[in-house]
């Protein structure tokens, strides 16, 4: 155990955490800040302040009776919008006093606009601006008006939207295809797709509560976490054997017994080094996200809702699809620290081990990319199982491999 504590002083050293310090700063605020920055709460994206307040009045799931009582919200929304209408001289000096006023104004303009002159188009524009960047975002200009819509005609929107979704995909209009049958009717999917679509369809877990942007964001994040700790595993670990055998320190533990086994303890410090250092890491940037952005409040809800346009190959809730993404990154890790612990081991300066771990990195950056993005969506050419039997298949030649240059080297030491 001395000797594994002396070899875990030689990774963690002040020089290697300045260094891994100053990385996690700057990887942090040139990639990973992004996912926070834009994940979507403002008024444009108002489907997951919806989510939350469903998640916190009803619980994880949006039953019918549920809904039912959503409904009642709407009459709230409308007020709000009547109150800001009334005292906007723009609608009032257009004889529009109410909400039902504008869609008879709007619905009479829209039904002749091709008819309308360009004073009376611009009186269109000019409206429809009048309710919040909507349009002024989706061309990326200012076409007639500045003035910022109230955060009502954007609830009401994304109340639109959400009932929308729900009739459509847990009662069953009719008129509409449900999301999954319109997935399955037009995507060219194989057997094991479709029918993993239409278990979901069928079980009832749609009336899950869960948006679409939440989870996107969440693996967004978590594959850029997984590539910094990729590359952090690489940089605290790497350098430990090679640094021995440059300083020819290995031949000093040739001459004993005890000095032959002290590679297996080496190995091990490594795995140890990469398991601790993931753990930290995680802790730090998956609680600042969490904190941040609260996708914490949906820690119990199913992954596949009927408010998301995607799927899953697993009924679990989002937080058991959070802890599988770190199981993911502590599977690279372990697997990058095992494969960066033969590198060393075949490299006798830093410059050799350089050269090897540079494209080492990239592959796995690729892999890590390959697993997580999408991570468990059903699409088009992706195979989840595939993906994750890769991985642990690459863990476990890493493993196997640093456990036969261990073997090998005390042969060699002993012939």
């Amino acid at each position: 155990m001395r000797i594994i504590t002396h070899e875990l002083k030689k990774i963690w050293s002040v020089k290697i955490l300045v260094i891994i310090t100053a990385l996690c700063a700057l990887y942090f605020f040139a990639v990973m800040n992004s996912e926070i920055k834009n994940y979507p709460k403002d008024d444009l994206f108002l489907n997951i302040d919806f989510a939350h307040r469903l998640t916190e009045t009803y619980g994880v799931t949006l039953s019918q009776n549920d809904f039912e009582d959503f409904l009642k919200n709407e009459e709230i929304i409308i007020f709000e919008l009547n109150t800001f209408i009334a005292s906007n001289s723009f609608f009032t000096g257009l004889g529009i006093f109410n909400y039902d006023d504008y869609m008879d104004f709007r619905m009479d303009y829209e039904s002749r606009f091709d008819m309308l002159d360009d004073e009376e188009r611009n009186l269109v524009y000019s409206l429809f601006l009048e309710w919040g960047g909507i349009v002024r975002t989706i061309t990326g200009e200012n076409l007639i008006s500045d003035k910022v819509a109230p955060e009502a005609y954007a609830k009401l929107v994304s109340f639109g939207n959400i009932v929308g979704m729900y009739q459509t995909n847990i009662i069953g209009h009719d008129e509409w295809l449900s999301t999954i049958d319109s997935f399955i009717e037009y995507t060219p999917l194989n057997e094991r797709e479709i029918q993993r679509l239409i278990e979901i369809r069928d079980s009832g877990e749609l009336i899950s509560i869960m948006d679409f942007h939440t989870i996107s964001h969440t693996w967004r994040y978590a594959r850029s976490l997984a590539v910094l700790i990729i590359l952090v595993t690489l940089i605290m670990v790497s350098p430990l054997v090679t640094t021995d055998r440059a300083n020819r320190v290995n031949w000093l533990q040739y001459s004993s017994k005890q000095g032959r086994g002290i590679l297996k303890k080496q190995f091990f410090a490594v795995l140890l080094s990469a398991v601790g250092m993931t753990t930290i890491l995680v802790l730090i940037f998956a609680g600042l996200f969490s904190v941040t952005t609260e996708v914490h409040a949906f820690w119990n809800n199913g992954i596949n809702s009927f408010l998301s346009g995607t799927f899953h190959w697993l009924s679990i809730t989002f937080g058991q699809y959070v802890l599988l993404m770190i199981v993911t990154m502590y599977l690279l890790s372990v697997g990058t620290a095992a494969f960066a612990f033969v590198l060393s081991q075949c490299s006798n300066n830093m410059i050799r081990l350089i050269f090897k771990v540079i494209p080492f990195f990239i592959a796995v950056f690729i892999v890590s990319n390959w697993i997580l993005n999408d991570f468990l969506v059903i699409f088009i050419g992706g195979n989840v199982f595939l993906q994750m039997l890769s991985l642990l298949v690459t863990l476990i030649v890493g493993v196997v491999t640093a456990i036969l240059v261990v073997c090998r080297e005390k042969r060699v030491e002993l012939i």
